[in-house]
Protein backbone atom coordinates (compact mmCIF):
# COMPACT_ATOMS: atom_id res chain seq x y z
CA UNK A 1 0.00 0.00 0.00
CA UNK A 2 2.71 2.51 1.01
CA UNK A 3 4.43 1.51 -2.15
CA UNK A 4 1.30 2.19 -3.74
CA UNK A 5 0.59 5.72 -2.46
CA UNK A 6 4.21 6.43 -3.57
CA UNK A 7 3.76 5.58 -7.23
CA UNK A 8 0.90 7.46 -7.28
CA UNK A 9 2.63 10.58 -5.91
CA UNK A 10 5.30 10.32 -8.27
CA UNK A 11 2.77 10.24 -11.38
CA UNK A 12 0.59 13.04 -10.12
CA UNK A 13 4.02 15.24 -9.20
CA UNK A 14 4.91 14.27 -13.51
CA UNK A 15 1.69 15.08 -13.99
CA UNK A 16 1.28 18.54 -12.23
CA UNK A 17 4.97 19.51 -13.50
CA UNK A 18 3.20 18.50 -17.52
CA UNK A 19 0.68 21.20 -16.79
CA UNK A 20 2.51 24.02 -15.74
CA UNK A 21 5.19 23.58 -18.21
CA UNK A 22 2.56 23.39 -20.54
CA UNK A 23 1.20 26.51 -19.00
CA UNK A 24 4.04 28.20 -19.12
CA UNK A 25 4.87 27.38 -22.78
CA UNK A 26 1.36 28.93 -24.05
CA UNK A 27 2.11 32.01 -21.84
CA UNK A 28 5.50 32.63 -23.05
CA UNK A 29 5.03 31.98 -26.81
CA UNK A 30 1.14 33.14 -27.05
CA UNK A 31 0.68 31.26 -30.00
CA UNK A 32 -2.50 33.00 -31.04
CA UNK A 33 -1.56 36.04 -30.28
CA UNK A 34 -4.50 36.59 -27.81
CA UNK A 35 -2.71 37.06 -24.79
CA UNK A 36 -0.97 40.17 -25.06
CA UNK A 37 -0.80 43.34 -27.10
CA UNK A 38 0.16 43.82 -31.04
CA UNK A 39 0.72 46.52 -33.25
CA UNK A 40 1.02 44.57 -35.89
CA UNK A 41 -0.31 41.07 -36.65
CA UNK A 42 1.23 40.33 -39.92
CA UNK A 43 3.35 37.11 -40.75
CA UNK A 44 1.36 34.38 -38.33
CA UNK A 45 2.74 31.14 -38.71
CA UNK A 46 -0.11 29.34 -35.96
CA UNK A 47 -3.57 29.86 -38.37
CA UNK A 48 -5.48 32.89 -36.16
CA UNK A 49 -8.53 34.02 -35.12
CA UNK A 50 -9.17 36.83 -37.50
CA UNK A 51 -12.42 37.92 -35.94
CA UNK A 52 -10.12 38.59 -32.75
CA UNK A 53 -7.82 40.35 -35.06
CA UNK A 54 -9.99 42.66 -36.60
CA UNK A 55 -11.65 43.55 -32.89
CA UNK A 56 -8.53 44.30 -31.65
CA UNK A 57 -7.60 46.37 -34.37
CA UNK A 58 -10.36 48.64 -34.48
CA UNK A 59 -10.54 48.48 -30.63
CA UNK A 60 -6.09 49.74 -30.43
CA UNK A 61 -7.02 51.99 -33.06
CA UNK A 62 -10.02 53.66 -34.04
CA UNK A 63 -9.44 56.81 -31.60
CA UNK A 64 -6.73 58.24 -33.41
CA UNK A 65 -7.77 57.00 -36.78
CA UNK A 66 -11.61 58.27 -36.36
CA UNK A 67 -12.76 55.23 -38.28
CA UNK A 68 -16.14 55.66 -39.90
CA UNK A 69 -16.90 53.06 -43.10
CA UNK A 70 -16.96 49.69 -42.42
CA UNK A 71 -16.42 46.64 -44.05
CA UNK A 72 -18.33 43.56 -42.79
CA UNK A 73 -18.22 40.11 -43.95
CA UNK A 74 -16.03 36.67 -43.93
CA UNK A 75 -12.85 36.84 -45.74
CA UNK A 76 -14.41 37.20 -49.02
CA UNK A 77 -13.99 41.21 -48.42
CA UNK A 78 -10.70 40.36 -49.59
CA UNK A 79 -11.71 41.59 -52.63
CA UNK A 80 -12.93 45.03 -51.43
CA UNK A 81 -9.70 46.75 -50.97
CA UNK A 82 -10.16 50.01 -48.73
CA UNK A 83 -7.97 52.28 -51.43
CA UNK A 84 -10.29 51.38 -53.73
CA UNK A 85 -13.37 52.15 -51.59
CA UNK A 86 -12.00 55.38 -51.06
CA UNK A 87 -13.07 56.21 -54.63
CA UNK A 88 -16.39 56.30 -53.66
CA UNK A 89 -16.36 58.24 -50.48
CA UNK A 90 -15.65 61.50 -49.02
CA UNK A 91 -11.88 62.68 -49.01
CA UNK A 92 -11.79 62.51 -44.72
CA UNK A 93 -13.96 58.91 -44.62
CA UNK A 94 -11.68 56.74 -42.80
CA UNK A 95 -12.11 53.07 -44.06
CA UNK A 96 -11.71 49.72 -41.67
CA UNK A 97 -12.07 46.25 -42.91
CA UNK A 98 -14.17 44.85 -40.04
CA UNK A 99 -14.53 40.99 -41.12
CA UNK A 100 -14.03 37.88 -39.95
CA UNK A 101 -13.31 34.11 -41.21
CA UNK A 102 -16.29 32.45 -41.95
CA UNK A 103 -18.32 35.63 -40.92
CA UNK A 104 -22.14 35.15 -39.95
CA UNK A 105 -25.21 37.54 -39.52
CA UNK A 106 -24.61 36.60 -35.75
CA UNK A 107 -21.00 38.34 -36.03
CA UNK A 108 -22.13 41.39 -38.37
CA UNK A 109 -25.34 42.10 -35.98
CA UNK A 110 -23.15 41.92 -33.11
CA UNK A 111 -20.36 44.49 -34.38
CA UNK A 112 -22.59 46.89 -35.59
CA UNK A 113 -24.44 46.79 -32.19
CA UNK A 114 -21.15 47.65 -30.62
CA UNK A 115 -20.14 50.49 -32.92
CA UNK A 116 -23.27 51.73 -32.51
CA UNK A 117 -23.09 51.28 -28.05
CA UNK A 118 -19.95 52.92 -28.46
CA UNK A 119 -21.23 55.93 -30.37
CA UNK A 120 -18.45 55.59 -33.45
CA UNK A 121 -19.95 57.29 -36.33
CA UNK A 122 -21.27 54.85 -38.89
CA UNK A 123 -20.97 56.51 -42.33
CA UNK A 124 -20.66 53.96 -44.72
CA UNK A 125 -20.97 50.66 -44.60
CA UNK A 126 -20.42 47.45 -46.83
CA UNK A 127 -21.90 44.22 -46.09
CA UNK A 128 -20.60 41.41 -47.90
CA UNK A 129 -23.57 38.62 -47.52
CA UNK A 130 -22.64 34.48 -49.19
CA UNK A 131 -25.07 32.22 -49.61
CA UNK A 132 -23.25 28.95 -47.57
CA UNK A 133 -21.72 30.77 -44.76
CA UNK A 134 -23.62 33.87 -43.69
CA UNK A 135 -26.59 32.48 -42.13
CA UNK A 136 -24.83 28.94 -40.67
CA UNK A 137 -25.32 30.77 -37.12
CA UNK A 138 -27.56 32.26 -34.71
CA UNK A 139 -25.15 32.82 -32.15
CA UNK A 140 -21.63 32.71 -30.97
CA UNK A 141 -18.92 30.25 -32.92
CA UNK A 142 -17.75 27.42 -31.32
CA UNK A 143 -13.53 26.79 -31.78
CA UNK A 144 -10.25 28.55 -31.25
CA UNK A 145 -10.77 29.79 -35.41
CA UNK A 146 -14.15 31.47 -34.83
CA UNK A 147 -15.23 32.56 -31.47
CA UNK A 148 -16.12 35.72 -31.20
CA UNK A 149 -14.15 38.53 -29.44
CA UNK A 150 -15.75 38.93 -26.21
CA UNK A 151 -16.06 42.59 -26.92
CA UNK A 152 -18.63 42.29 -29.59
CA UNK A 153 -20.21 39.11 -28.15
CA UNK A 154 -20.28 40.54 -24.91
CA UNK A 155 -19.68 36.61 -23.61
CA UNK A 156 -17.34 36.21 -20.49
CA UNK A 157 -13.49 36.77 -21.72
CA UNK A 158 -12.62 33.86 -19.54
CA UNK A 159 -14.25 31.52 -21.43
CA UNK A 160 -12.46 33.21 -24.57
CA UNK A 161 -9.34 32.34 -23.06
CA UNK A 162 -9.83 29.08 -22.64
CA UNK A 163 -10.93 27.77 -26.03
CA UNK A 164 -7.92 29.16 -27.12
CA UNK A 165 -5.60 27.11 -24.44
CA UNK A 166 -7.91 24.03 -25.00
CA UNK A 167 -6.72 24.26 -28.39
CA UNK A 168 -3.02 24.36 -27.65
CA UNK A 169 -3.42 21.51 -25.28
CA UNK A 170 -4.57 19.05 -27.89
CA UNK A 171 -1.40 16.52 -28.77
CA UNK A 172 -2.09 17.30 -32.47
CA UNK A 173 -2.03 21.05 -32.32
CA UNK A 174 1.13 20.77 -29.77
CA UNK A 175 2.81 17.92 -32.26
CA UNK A 176 2.81 20.51 -35.27
CA UNK A 177 3.69 23.06 -33.43
CA UNK A 178 6.94 21.75 -32.15
CA UNK A 179 7.43 20.34 -35.06
CA UNK A 180 7.40 23.94 -37.28
CA UNK A 181 9.58 25.09 -33.97
CA UNK A 182 11.59 22.32 -34.16
CA UNK A 183 12.40 22.11 -38.13
CA UNK A 184 11.99 26.00 -38.65
CA UNK A 185 9.93 25.50 -41.71
CA UNK A 186 6.26 24.53 -42.58
CA UNK A 187 5.72 21.02 -44.02
CA UNK A 188 2.31 19.48 -45.47
CA UNK A 189 1.62 17.50 -42.41
CA UNK A 190 1.43 20.91 -40.66
CA UNK A 191 -1.70 21.85 -42.65
CA UNK A 192 -4.84 23.31 -40.26
CA UNK A 193 -2.72 24.07 -38.00
CA UNK A 194 0.12 26.08 -39.19
CA UNK A 195 -0.12 28.89 -41.85
CA UNK A 196 1.49 28.21 -45.29
CA UNK A 197 1.24 31.74 -46.28
CA UNK A 198 2.45 34.73 -45.74
CA UNK A 199 -0.14 37.06 -44.83
CA UNK A 200 0.21 41.18 -43.85
CA UNK A 201 -2.44 42.57 -42.17
CA UNK A 202 -2.25 46.62 -42.84
CA UNK A 203 -2.24 48.35 -39.82
CA UNK A 204 -4.20 51.25 -40.61
CA UNK A 205 -7.56 49.89 -42.44
CA UNK A 206 -6.70 45.98 -41.20
CA UNK A 207 -6.71 45.08 -44.91
CA UNK A 208 -4.99 41.64 -45.58
CA UNK A 209 -2.96 40.45 -47.94
CA UNK A 210 -2.26 37.22 -49.07
CA UNK A 211 1.34 38.21 -50.30
CA UNK A 212 2.89 34.91 -52.32
CA UNK A 213 -0.90 34.25 -53.63
CA UNK A 214 -0.52 37.86 -55.14
CA UNK A 215 2.59 37.57 -56.24
CA UNK A 216 2.54 34.20 -58.03
CA UNK A 217 -0.80 35.42 -59.71
CA UNK A 218 1.04 38.67 -61.07
CA UNK A 219 4.15 36.35 -62.42
CA UNK A 220 2.44 33.95 -64.06
CA UNK A 221 -1.31 33.64 -64.22
CA UNK A 222 -1.26 30.80 -66.91
CA UNK A 223 0.90 28.69 -64.87
CA UNK A 224 -0.95 29.51 -61.46
CA UNK A 225 -4.45 28.51 -62.73
CA UNK A 226 -3.10 25.21 -64.80
CA UNK A 227 -1.71 23.84 -61.57
CA UNK A 228 -5.04 24.44 -60.16
CA UNK A 229 -6.75 22.98 -63.13
CA UNK A 230 -8.51 20.43 -60.84
CA UNK A 231 -9.84 22.56 -57.86
CA UNK A 232 -11.78 24.21 -60.95
CA UNK A 233 -14.84 21.26 -61.32
CA UNK A 234 -17.02 22.11 -63.99
CA UNK A 235 -20.33 23.38 -63.36
CA UNK A 236 -23.61 22.62 -64.78
CA UNK A 237 -24.86 26.22 -65.20
CA UNK A 238 -27.07 28.13 -62.82
CA UNK A 239 -28.74 26.43 -59.53
CA UNK A 240 -31.00 27.67 -57.21
CA UNK A 241 -30.63 26.66 -53.49
CA UNK A 242 -33.83 24.83 -52.13
CA UNK A 243 -32.81 25.25 -48.59
CA UNK A 244 -34.21 28.24 -47.01
CA UNK A 245 -31.27 29.15 -44.62
CA UNK A 246 -33.10 32.11 -43.19
CA UNK A 247 -35.06 31.49 -39.90
CA UNK A 248 -36.56 33.99 -37.16
CA UNK A 249 -33.87 34.87 -34.60
CA UNK A 250 -31.33 35.90 -38.27
CA UNK A 251 -34.34 37.92 -39.76
CA UNK A 252 -34.61 39.66 -36.39
CA UNK A 253 -30.93 40.29 -36.51
CA UNK A 254 -31.10 41.97 -39.84
CA UNK A 255 -34.18 44.10 -39.17
CA UNK A 256 -31.23 45.13 -36.09
CA UNK A 257 -28.83 45.91 -38.86
CA UNK A 258 -31.07 47.65 -40.56
CA UNK A 259 -32.68 49.54 -37.71
CA UNK A 260 -28.83 50.61 -36.70
CA UNK A 261 -28.16 51.92 -39.84
CA UNK A 262 -31.15 53.91 -40.49
CA UNK A 263 -30.25 55.41 -36.68
CA UNK A 264 -26.88 56.57 -37.80
CA UNK A 265 -28.03 57.88 -41.56
CA UNK A 266 -25.35 55.38 -42.83
CA UNK A 267 -24.70 55.29 -46.86
CA UNK A 268 -24.68 51.42 -46.59
CA UNK A 269 -24.89 48.72 -49.34
CA UNK A 270 -25.27 45.05 -49.40
CA UNK A 271 -23.56 42.72 -51.28
CA UNK A 272 -24.67 38.93 -52.02
CA UNK A 273 -21.33 37.51 -53.10
CA UNK A 274 -20.27 36.23 -57.11
CA UNK A 275 -19.60 32.46 -55.35
CA UNK A 276 -17.29 30.04 -58.14
CA UNK A 277 -20.46 27.27 -57.21
CA UNK A 278 -23.12 29.90 -59.61
CA UNK A 279 -25.85 29.15 -56.59
CA UNK A 280 -28.74 31.72 -56.52
CA UNK A 281 -29.58 32.50 -53.07
CA UNK A 282 -33.35 30.74 -51.98
CA UNK A 283 -36.06 32.69 -53.34
CA UNK A 284 -37.65 32.94 -50.24
CA UNK A 285 -33.88 34.15 -48.54
CA UNK A 286 -33.58 36.65 -51.15
CA UNK A 287 -37.27 38.07 -50.92
CA UNK A 288 -36.60 38.62 -46.44
CA UNK A 289 -33.53 40.61 -48.13
CA UNK A 290 -35.13 42.44 -50.59
CA UNK A 291 -37.77 43.32 -47.74
CA UNK A 292 -35.22 44.68 -45.34
CA UNK A 293 -32.74 46.21 -47.49
CA UNK A 294 -34.36 47.23 -51.16
CA UNK A 295 -32.52 48.62 -53.49
CA UNK A 296 -29.36 48.93 -51.28
CA UNK A 297 -29.47 45.19 -52.02
CA UNK A 298 -27.13 43.90 -55.10
CA UNK A 299 -27.18 40.25 -55.93
CA UNK A 300 -24.42 38.72 -57.69
CA UNK A 301 -25.18 35.13 -56.40
CA UNK A 302 -25.64 32.70 -59.18
CA UNK A 303 -24.32 32.61 -62.97
CA UNK A 304 -23.36 35.93 -64.32
CA UNK A 305 -19.82 37.36 -66.20
CA UNK A 306 -18.35 37.69 -63.18
CA UNK A 307 -18.98 33.89 -61.74
CA UNK A 308 -18.53 32.63 -65.45
CA UNK A 309 -14.54 32.91 -65.60
CA UNK A 310 -12.46 31.17 -63.49
CA UNK A 311 -9.55 33.88 -63.38
CA UNK A 312 -11.74 35.69 -61.19
CA UNK A 313 -11.23 33.58 -58.48
CA UNK A 314 -8.30 32.80 -56.33
CA UNK A 315 -9.72 29.24 -55.85
CA UNK A 316 -13.25 28.34 -55.73
CA UNK A 317 -14.19 30.37 -52.37
CA UNK A 318 -12.90 33.55 -52.53
CA UNK A 319 -12.99 36.47 -55.92
CA UNK A 320 -10.11 38.33 -57.15
CA UNK A 321 -9.79 42.48 -56.41
CA UNK A 322 -10.93 43.17 -59.94
CA UNK A 323 -14.22 41.46 -58.98
CA UNK A 324 -14.41 43.66 -55.75
CA UNK A 325 -13.53 46.58 -58.20
CA UNK A 326 -16.11 46.62 -60.62
CA UNK A 327 -18.86 45.66 -58.09
CA UNK A 328 -18.11 48.71 -56.20
CA UNK A 329 -18.29 50.59 -59.69
CA UNK A 330 -22.15 49.26 -60.02
CA UNK A 331 -23.34 49.53 -56.65
CA UNK A 332 -21.80 53.22 -56.69
CA UNK A 333 -23.10 54.29 -59.96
Amino acid sequence: MKQFITKLTYFSLIGIIAILLIFASYLYFDPFKVLRHYDDYSYPYVIPNRDYISTSMFINNYKKNNYNSFVFGSSRTLAFKPNSWRKFLSVKDSPFMFDASGESIYGIYTKLKYLDSMNVEIKNALIILCRDFSFLQTGNHTGHLFVKHPATSGENNLLFQFEFFKAYTSLKFLFNFYSYKILGNYKPFMSGYIENRKITYDTLTNEFTIIDQETELTQNPTEYYSKRKELFYARMGEKTDSIQRINKKQIFMLKEIKRILEKNNTNYKVVLSPLYEQIKFNPTDLNILKNEFGNDLYDFSGKNSFTDNITNYYEISHFRPNVGDSILKIIYK
